[in-house]
Order: C-alpha cells, then sequence, then structure tokens
C-alpha cells in the first residue's frame, strides 16, 4: 500500500510523540507499504522550525525520515495543476499540494484534518 503523510504525522513520527494515532503508527511500520513525505512537508516543517514553532532542526527531520526508510515525493507539474484546480474552499497551498499528491499517486493519506474528506478517497487517522 502506498501511504502519504500529511506534515504532522511526518513531524509527531520523527519526535515520537504519542499524538501519532496506533493505526498511523501501524501503517508508517508495516514494511510492506510504500510510505511517503512530500517536498511540500519539508518546506512546511523548516518553515515552521525557522519561526521557532517547532523544536527540531531541519537536518534532524531529514535524518529522521532517511533513517525510517521513508521516501521523499518531490512535487510534479501535475501536482501543482490538480491543487489548483480543485473545487474546494480550503485555501492552504500545502494542504492542497498534499491532497493532489495522495490523489494522484494513489496514495491512503495519513492525517488528523477531516478537512481532506472533501478531496479525497482515503484519509485515516
Amino acid at each position: 500500500m502506498k501511504v502519504l503523510l500529511d506534515s504532522h504525522a511526518v513531524y509527531w513520527w520523527t519526535i515520537g510523540s504519542d499524538r501519532l494515532s496506533i493505526k498511523a503508527r501501524s501503517l508508517i511500520e508495516d514494511k510492506g507499504n510504500n510510505v511517503l513525505v512530500s517536498a511540500v512537508s519539508f518546506y512546511e516543517l523548516d518553515n515552521k522550525m525557522r519561526l521557532k514553532k517547532l523544536d527540531l532542526k531541519p537536518q534532524e527531520l531529514r535524518a529522521a525520515v532517511i533513517d525510517s526508510g521513508l521516501q521523499t515525493l518531490s512535487i510534479s507539474d501535475l501536482h501543482a495543476e490538480l491543487a489548483a484546480a480543485f473545487d474546494w474552499e480550503h485555501r492552504d497551498p500545502w494542504d492542497r499540494i498534499l491532497a493532489a499528491q495522495a490523489r494522484l499517486e494513489h496514495c491512503t493519506f495519513v492525517s488528523t484534518d477531516v478537512v481532506f474528506d472533501a478531496v479525497l478517497h482515503q484519509r485515516v487517522w
């Protein structure tokens, strides 16, 4: 199964937070799954680190992702096109890219945020 993590799921996984649901943790830990981290999540989390909203350094985030065997998903022109084309009131550009990636890459999306249910077929938490 292909799994795409929302930015908060990536962060909570990285720091070992108990805020990560049991179901989300089991999807990430299942070696049979291809777990993806979007390039947009790195951007979003790096920005929050720069603003001192998160206690982590960008290099620590990248090292944790690599050490965990998670894969990075680049942003393509098709992802950007779908993100812009969504008939969706949600304006957050990071979330729009994540939703487009989940749809186009046929991923189960791991997120607490129910706003994604308007455009995604499968969100789990």
